[in-house]
């Protein structure tokens, strides 16, 4: 059962008796440091992997460095309808090997590391984004993807999606090395059903996926970007017996203990809680204050695991700095 999966997999990552640390945000890392390998394609760290795979090569490893257990895959924003619109791919069988190309990355990033002598071998979760996240328009933070969209076109969305991620997972370069899933920044009730259900129905087709978890956005404590409360949406995304552990993400710092001990009370799974370092502004577009981009000493990691969280980690401009610190953290506390 994925309702007993992570324990395992945090303790064969050295994570044992712990927290266990996760990446921050990739695809911001990249933005920031890299302007020149952005295009204005929606594809975000999906299309630098195939435009530059050594960059994202060189952030995951520095992830790792920092003191990451997990890393996650630049195939956030990746889908086979993003990768044809960006005329990366002819067709979706070309957008599926660009997707296997890309997870390969942090696979041959985490051997990297191991080559190195570091004595424990991280997991690798593969990031799969919102639909809004595929949207190009900031829908993820609101939750509102136009009339067009309708709860049944959600769910066929991820379903093709993992589809095509299983497939991807069986190729022989592939196979055994994606520990986890990552199903990141869900906004709403609706949408996290249609994440569980089409779980639910591509393992009742016989195809397989690792453990996924499930993380949700919010700019209130309280609520989802939609308006349900936070604890419904929390029980729906637990409701899987393939989700090994709900949490959330691209939340800000300030309202990330709040959410958590919202999300602790609505399920007994494992918790992952992955705040921004800088207070994003969402579908208004940009950062809110340019000069505000939190110090990495005040990512709050005995707090967020004091208040039960199984992974902690970042997102958006929460670089390797942030990560280090909350591994200094974790590790010294343990």
């Amino acid at each position: 059962m994925a309702t007993t999966a992570l324990a395992p997999l945090l303790a064969a990552a050295g994570a044992a008796g712990r927290a266990a640390v996760l990446d921050g945000g990739l695809g911001q890392l990249l933005a920031d440091e890299s302007p020149g390998l952005a295009a204005p394609d929606g594809l975000w760290a999906a299309g630098v992997a195939v435009r530059s795979p050594a960059a994202v090569r060189a952030a995951h490893r520095r992830f790792l460095d920092a003191g990451a257990d997990i890393i996650t895959t630049a195939t956030y924003q990746a889908s086979a309808e993003g990768y044809i619109a960006a005329g990366l791919a002819p067709d979706e069988r070309g957008a599926e090997a660009l997707l296997a190309a890309a997870l390969a990355i942090a696979v041959d990033a985490r051997a990297d590391f191991a080559a190195a002598g570091a004595g424990r071998r991280p997991l690798v979760a593969a990031s799969l984004g919102s639909i809004g996240a595929t949207l190009g328009n900031c829908s993820e933070y609101t939750g509102r993807y136009g009339h067009g969209v309708a709860a049944a076109d959600i769910r066929a969305f991820h379903l093709r999606r993992f589809r095509m991620l299983a497939r991807c997972l069986e190729q022989p370069r592939l196979r055994g090395q994606i520990d986890l899933v990552a199903v990141e920044t869900i906004p709403s009730l609706a949408e996290a059903a249609a994440v569980v259900s089409a779980l639910d129905e591509l393992h009742r087709s016989g195809a397989r996926l690792p453990p996924a978890w499930v993380s949700l956005t919010a700019a209130a404590e309280d609520r989802v970007p939609t308006g349900e409360p936070v604890e419904d949406v929390v029980r729906v995304a637990a409701g899987s017996p393939h989700v090994c552990a709900v949490g959330v993400n691209c939340v800000p710092l300030g309202i990330a203990a709040g959410l958590l001990a919202r999300v602790r009370r609505a399920t007994a799974l494992p918790v992952v809680c992955c705040p921004n370092g800088q207070a994003w502004a969402g579908s208004a577009g940009g950062w809110r204050d340019e000069a505000a981009r939190t110090p990495p000493g005040a990512f709050a990691a005995a707090e967020w695991v004091a208040g039960g969280a199984a992974v902690v980690g970042g997102c958006c401009r929460a670089g390797p700095e942030h990560i280090g610190a909350l591994a200094r953290a974790v590790r010294g506390a343990g």
